[in-house]
């Protein structure tokens, strides 16, 4: 627990600056990934120019507005999924700094591989927004490809696991200054193992951990976000920083922690092309179910590795992103990503690296809002992989 702390303290300092210069509500997270993080002290929020704020009053005049639309995606953990999803969203707040609204969202899909996930995701704010309550409830029974713990796993050794879960989880927040909140969390849960292979590795991990079981937890959240859009920012940076306590004395079955760290950055380049840029830091201490075990591989980060690669307690990843505007409608994109997974906080981090790149293409679905469809391409020394979906990998 010693190292965890002293990685939850430095890594708050290394933050600092990124929280200094520039959060997105829903989090593009399925199985549920959790965040939390608080300050000790509120600052002074800086007096903002009467012409630079659009007040409560003038946006309530705003009707309410509503998205529904199907979802199809692809990629190689998934297969092909299907289903659907609706937002019911109303502006609430804009000032020079934030730009706030009241949502609801619902999604259901189902693959081809009988993975099944229902998200139900709300945000409320209040008070000129300076108060945030995020609610997320999600239930999923998900088969997931497994090779084993550790950074030299063999792809070989591919075999799956299927466990279903359920998770509700509930933020409160307050703005802190300008894009900064702080808050804490709150988290309920079950898990459950439903199948694995007999004699395999996944059933070697669950002779020491808990099949089944409930998970009760709490948290700690900083988050802080300056982009211009959600959807496709071109500027600006979102930086988020978590810690979470899973203690048998709240009632949870399986006692562990988790920090995360998270900073992406949009820079803005010529041709109104963009760089985006993101640093990922993932530390799991504890008898944690294999689920919440970081993973290395998936649609939106190190893409190319089959998805859940590589698993171990600690997880550190970078990538960037240089996404350029073709004809029409029509974009492309160029990434390059490299990371690793460990056991120990003291295992050198640059050693046995793992890295992707790739291309793909963009197509936007709104003219207004620059909602995509993107197919991606990614390549690692183990082959590649392709992936179709909507929204931007982050």
């Amino acid at each position: 627990m010693s190292h965890l702390r002293n990685t939850f303290f430095l890594s708050l300092l290394l933050l600092t600056p990124f929280l200094l210069i520039g959060s997105d509500e829903i989090d593009n997270t399925p199985m549920g990934k959790n965040v939390d993080v608080i300050t000790q002290a509120s600052p002074k929020k800086e007096p903002i120019d009467p012409q630079d704020k659009i007040g409560k009053k003038e946006k309530e005049k705003d009707d309410i507005g509503w998205v529904l639309f199907p979802v199809v995606f692809y990629s190689s953990d998934t297969s092909v999924g299907f289903g659907a999803s609706a937002v019911i969203f109303k502006d609430y707040y804009k000032d020079k700094f934030i730009n706030k609204a009241d949502s609801i969202a619902f999604v259901l899909f189902y693959t081809l591989r009988n993975q099944l996930l229902n998200a139900n995701v709300g945000n409320v704010y209040w008070d000129n927004a300076n108060w945030h309550w995020g609610s997320k409830l999600l239930f999923s029974k998900y088969p997931t490809d497994f090779y084993g713990i550790g950074n030299h796993t063999k792809l070989s050794n591919e075999e799956v696991f299927e466990p279903f879960s359920f998770d509700f989880e509930n933020d409160f927040n307050y703005r802190l200054w300008r894009a900064l909140y702080g808050g804490v969390t709150l988290i309920q849960g079950y898990y459950k193992l439903l199948d694995k292979k007999k004699d395999g590795l996944a059933d070697k991990y669950f002779q020491s951990s808990r099949k089944e079981g409930f998970v009760s937890g709490f948290g700690l959240k900083l988050n802080y976000d300056s982009r211009d859009d959600s959807f496709f920012p071109t500027k600006g940076i979102k930086g988020e920083l978590s810690f979470q306590y899973f203690p048998t004395w709240l009632g949870s079955q399986y006692r562990f922690s988790k920090f995360e760290l998270d900073v992406r950055g949009y820079i803005p380049l010529v041709f109104d092309s963009v760089l985006a840029i993101q640093a990922l830091f993932v530390a799991v201490e504890g008898a944690a179910p294999l689920s919440y075990l970081p993973a290395l591989g998936s649609k939106d980060l190190l893409r190319g590795y089959a998805g859940g690669r590589f698993r171990d307690n600690i997880y550190i990843a970078g990538q960037m992103e240089l996404r350029i505007p073709i004809w029409w409608r029509f974009g492309a994109v160029l990434f390059f990503g490299v990371g690793k997974v460990q056991n120990e906080m003291m295992e050198f981090f640059f050693k046995d690296l793992k890295y992707a790149g790739g291309f793909g293409i963009r197509f936007q679905l709104n003219d207004k809002k620059k909602i995509n469809f993107r197919f991606d391409m990614g390549f690692t020394p183990e082959g590649f992989n392709f992936y179709f979906n909507l929204l931007e990998a982050f």
